[in-house]
């Protein structure tokens, strides 16, 4: 059965004649090597029945590398179809199948099954090809092809239109797939992937079962949702790893930063109900039943205001000065607003902090009258924000964190709980190497350059004895109180920081005293060296997991959320503009005033 190139074969005609040529080419292709050549043994030995060693389709090869040859044997019918369909799109050739069953599959160029082996194998096969480039392939590229190649794309981008990907299929593989074609490819990608997670989730307590073992003392914790009829639905998983909780009991300030944190797939979610699960757990972990002794900054997440106010009530609860200033800066619009309102963050005293906001009130006194008449309560509420947040700086720490494991929240639940455990046991060896290089350092290098920012400023003051290791520190009307022997300064900035302000640097030089002596234990090498002396241990591959005796869960059912929920940070209005290069000033936000009549609410064409 010989395939002939742009020629339709009639198989009926020459049915017998076809299976004598076949006889015939079985005896000479037996003493043929892979590439049609008589093999060394086949000569030496005269005849004798060595059978030839054919080359193996790699189905882990590129796809633009696969390339048809005679001889070469295929697994299933899987393996040479999308062979055939990759080597097609490589070279723009126009190929079709002339027939395809489950035992033969004949296109212009190839025909294969072998009945001994019960395998598929390349017979014959013409590579001459002269005809021009196609960018319509028909049939041949499938919506499976589509799927096979943009599997993990479309696992990571759920919500990605088929419009998106219609222009990626076109500029990754040069050819015009229609829209049913990538429809369809969209759809069966989700079939495959909520198989997958079916897979992936009955694998949770196994991974949680890996965690105890090689981190002896970690907790784990996993929530079910049991259905009446029995099925049960993943719901939460909760890991502190040893390594890290012992670290912050060890040598950590008693602060914790709780960041909303949602899930970028398919499955999302996060309510006070899962707050509050959390908050327990974390409070029991780190040993702070009492609460007492402890800050938590929080960003402004409803649901985790909610969880703080009923389980942490002892705790002081800040929150971040950023997402205040936002919500601020919503009715209050400049520049010169968004400046005073970080100097008033920063304050360390109420003198000053009200100072700033006096300043804000008398900035945009004029334009407040009609703030005023339409929303009497936004000034009230802000000053009352900032006035909570004022010894609190904004969430920098957590929103870096939050940063890093942007790309691992889209991935499956073990996916990304394995890159975060990644990440955090390589970063935990490389703070302690960091804290190893800096030697007989008492004091961290970045603490060494603020201090010297504030000794070249610490000459200007004045310092007055009081008593034993108690001063006064004037500079023109403005007058501190300092006593080092308690370490305190009347700004506040000395207990707030951890190192001393200006002031108490001032009155440390009077005595000529050792300034690190002056320094927080926290802010020294030794307590940094303490955090980091612990490790999280590796871990084995999936296919080393023990099995646990527990019912596996089902991935927790895809959650409609209201209109369409964003997988992207909402960028602050400055933030947008200098994105986007605009060529003109943004309107957005600002009043909206009549030219006719001077009032608000709507403009001169509207204009009663």
């Amino acid at each position: 059965m010989r395939l002939s190139d742009g020629n339709r074969y009639d198989l009926d005609d020459k049915e017998e004649e076809d299976d004598k040529e076949e006889e015939d080419d079985n005896d000479e292709d037996d003493n043929l090597d892979g590439i049609g050549n008589l093999s060394d043994d086949d000569e030496s030995n005269d005849g004798m029945d060595d059978k030839v060693v054919f080359p193996v389709h790699d189905e882990k090869q590129e796809w633009d590398k696969m390339v048809p040859v005679i001889g070469m044997k295929f697994a299933n019918p899987m393996q040479l179809n999308l062979c055939v369909t990759n080597y097609a799109v490589k070279n723009g050739y126009d190929l079709w199948y002339e027939k395809s069953d489950h035992n033969w599959l004949l296109v212009k160029c190839c025909k294969a099954w072998m009945t001994n082996e019960r395998s598929f194998q390349i017979k014959s096969l013409i590579d001459n090809h002269n005809c021009s480039r196609v960018f319509k392939f028909g049939f041949i590229v499938s919506y499976k092809w589509i799927m096979n190649h943009f599997m993990i794309e479309i696992l990571q981008k759920p919500k990605m239109s088929v419009r998106k990907l219609k222009a990626k299929v076109s500029k990754r593989f040069n050819l015009n797939a229609s829209v049913g074609q990538c429809k369809n490819a969209r759809r069966y990608a989700f079939k495959e992937i909520e198989a997958t997670l079916k897979e992936h989730y009955a694998k949770t307590w196994s991974y949680g079962e890996e965690l105890r073992r090689t981190n002896p003392g970690s907790t784990m914790k996993m929530d079910v949702d049991v259905m009446p009829g029995g099925t049960t639905y993943f719901s939460k998983f909760y890991v502190c790893l040893k390594g890290v909780k012992d670290g912050w009991i060890q040598d950590c300030r008693r602060v914790i930063g709780l960041h909303g944190c949602f899930l970028k797939g398919i499955c999302r979610v996060e309510s006070k109900e899962t707050w509050k699960w959390f908050v327990d757990l974390i409070l029991d972990d780190i040993e702070m039943g009492n609460r007492h002794g402890l800050t938590l900054i929080s960003d402004q997440h409803k649901g985790l205001l909610e969880a703080v106010k009923e389980r942490v009530l002892a705790a002081e609860h800040r929150q971040c000065a950023r997402h205040i200033c936002a919500n601020f800066l919503k009715k209050f619009k400049g520049k010169q607003f968004s400046k005073l309102i970080w100097y008033a963050a920063a304050s360390t005293t109420q003198a000053k902090f009200k100072q700033h906001m006096n300043e804000i009130k008398k900035l945009e006194l004029l334009a407040y009258d009609h703030l005023m008449e339409r929303d009497p309560k936004t000034w009230s509420k802000a000053f009352f924000e900032i006035d909570r947040a004022c010894d609190a700086y904004e969430n920098g720490v957590f929103e870096s964190f939050n940063s890093v494991i942007d790309d691992a929240r889209k991935r499956p639940l073990i996916t990304m709980l394995e890159e975060i455990r990644i990440y955090v046991m390589e970063r935990l060896c490389i703070q302690k190497s960091k804290g190893s290089s800096l030697g007989d350092l008492h004091i961290f290098p970045s603490i060494r350059l603020k201090l010297s920012k504030i000794k070249a400023l610490q000459r200007f003051w004045r310092v007055v004895a009081s008593g034993y290791q108690e001063f006064e520190v004037r500079l023109g009307y403005d007058a501190y109180s300092v006593d080092l022997g308690k370490k305190t300064c009347a700004s506040k900035a000395w207990q707030l920081t951890g190192y001393p302000c200006v002031h108490a640097y001032a009155a440390i030089s009077n005595l000529n005293r050792d300034l690190e002596d002056y320094v927080s234990p926290w802010l020294t090498t030794t307590m940094s060296g303490n955090a980091y002396m612990y490790t999280i241990k590796p871990l084995n591959g999936s296919d080393m997991w023990s099995d646990v005796d527990y019912i596996k869960p089902l991935p927790p059912k895809n959650r409609r959320m209201s209109g369409r929920p964003s997988t992207k940070r909402k960028r602050d209005q400055i933030e947008r503009e200098l994105k986007g290069n605009k060529h003109t000033v943004s309107k957005r936000g600002m009043v909206m005033r009549c030219n006719i009549c001077r009032e608000t609410g709507h403009n001169k064409t509207k204009c009663p």
